[in-house]
């Protein structure tokens, strides 16, 4: 009887990690869903990191041993973001860092309240999804960096905009060269304590009669 009790043992043991290594390949498809919800319109990468982290915890778990999961990022010139669970009450902690890029680094903190709930065999899937999961972090870092940077330039273009349009205003009103007329908006900036965009701005929302004036330029 004992033989056959380790037999059906060793049996659900190993359709659990066979279910469990089922689910993390069914789970990359599902990463790479999580990337492209990263580029819709509104969404950051603290979206991205929760569902990660909800992911991650649910296809790691199995029926006997719920596991939680916590993601901790630090991103260069950014305060450190967390997201997930913090593994209150937790007896069992995995930690797995991710590899990102240059000063960017990332921790999955994987929390069981079983002792001794992660087996050789759970942590070597752990590893491996994590490695899928890195790299789908550092795709969404890469897009919301592409992202951040077009906003930047966007709004730089539309300041330049906004001031040479009030430059040539000033030009105009005075008779006065491009120096000569950008030093009149910069002291009035000073002056006023004010950014020379803004002055910009209501320059030209005087000559336009709009004081909701903005820029428009195809990107």
């Amino acid at each position: 009887m004992r033989c056959g009790e380790d037999l059906g043992a060793a049996m659900h043991e190993n359709n659990a990690i066979s279910s469990t290594s089922q689910n993390i390949r069914d789970a990359v498809s599902t990463l790479l869903d999580l990337v492209l919800d990263s580029t819709e319109t509104g969404a950051d990468v603290a979206d991205f990191l929760a569902e990660l982290a909800s992911l991650t915890a649910g296809e790691l778990s199995r029926p006997e041993r719920e596991v939680s999961c916590g993601i901790t990022i630090n991103r260069r010139k950014q305060p450190s973001s967390a997201v997930g669970s913090s593994g209150e009450g937790s007896v069992s902690k995995v930690r797995i860092p991710l590899e990102l890029d240059g000063e960017d680094s990332a921790v999955v903190n994987l929390y069981s309240p079983r002792a001794g709930a992660f087996s050789g065999e759970d942590l070597a899937a752990a590893h491996r999804f994590a490695d899928d999961a890195s790299r789908a972090l550092l795709l969404a870092l890469r897009i919301s960096q592409l992202r951040e940077s077009r906003r930047d330039l966007s709004a730089a273009m539309q300041s330049r905009t906004i001031i040479d349009m009030a430059i040539g205003a000033i030009m105009a009103q005075n008779r006065c060269g491009r120096d000569a007329a950008f030093k009149i908006l910069r002291n009035t900036s000073n002056n006023r304590n004010l950014k020379i965009r803004d002055v910009a701005a209501g320059v030209v929302a005087s000559i336009a009669g709009d004081t909701d004036f903005t820029a428009r330029f195809e990107e």
